[in-house]
């Protein structure tokens, strides 16, 4: 089957004149421009990538929510692990995150090419680091991004989640405004991925149930300028 490119899929329409044309090898009365970006008719190989493509392309957004690890035991079972709260609003080039993780807690304020870093007592001696008790500001990438990525990066973070799994898309009723991206197969679903039906398909939600943790997440504002006062919320010591 001929592939779906991202252009037709994230194009949205206003006018009967602008809608975009059938994508090759589907049959031009199943798809008309005006019900949706037409996720769901997409291969199934290229549902990731262009929902990555989209974020890419749509700049800063909000993340926030948790991810519940477990822990497999000898006999195949599962325990509770560690719970770590995300708080993330920016772009790659620019973003401010808060990270907890038990008892340990982070601060990570990245602009113009520098770094600034905090972190709790617990989040200094966990990382060698006592000099983080402080805020450390510097200039390039420091280490404590490395530490928490992929969450220091949304796109990256979908594109790991969503890259090799089993991705299918249902057509949407009338009255959606959303699409649903299954994660896993009918019989072993381990997600669903919630996305814009107009316009590129950008995230709203990720809820994420295996044996490895749970995942929820939210995302919120794509697109909106943000303004990082770094002396404000992280001043250099």
């Amino acid at each position: 089957m001929a592939a779906l490119t991202a252009s037709a899929l994230l194009t949205a329409c206003s006018t009967p004149a602008e809608l975009p044309a059938a994508p090759e090898g589907i049959d031009a009365g199943s798809f008309d421009g005006a019900s949706g970006n037409g996720l769901w008719l997409a291969p199934t190989s290229e549902i990731a990538s262009i929902v990555v493509q989209s974020m890419h392309e749509a700049g800063a957004v909000s993340m926030h929510g948790t991810v519940h690890e477990f822990i497999t035991t000898e006999d195949g079972g599962s325990l509770p692990g560690r719970m770590l709260t995300i708080d993330y609003t920016g772009r790659p080039a620019g973003y401010l995150a808060h990270f907890i993780s038990g008892a340990l807690e982070t601060r990570l304020l990245v602009e113009d090419g520098s770094t600034r870093v905090w972190g709790n007592d617990a989040s200094a001696a966990s990382s060698g680091r006592p000099e983080l008790t402080a805020v450390q500001c510097t200039v390039g990438t420091d280490p404590a991004v490395a530490q928490w990525a992929p969450f220091t990066e949304p796109a990256a973070l979908l594109d790991e989640v969503l890259s090799g799994a089993q991705l299918s898309v249902a057509a949407p009723d009338d009255d959606d405004d959303t699409l649903a991206v299954q994660i896993g197969s009918s019989e072993a679903m381990v997600g669903v991925l919630t996305v814009e039906r107009y316009g590129p398909p950008l995230p709203r939600s990720l809820s994420i149930a295996e044996l490895g943790g749970d995942t929820e997440l939210a995302f919120t504002a794509w697109g909106e300028p943000v303004d990082l006062d770094a002396d404000a919320v992280l001043p250099c010591g």
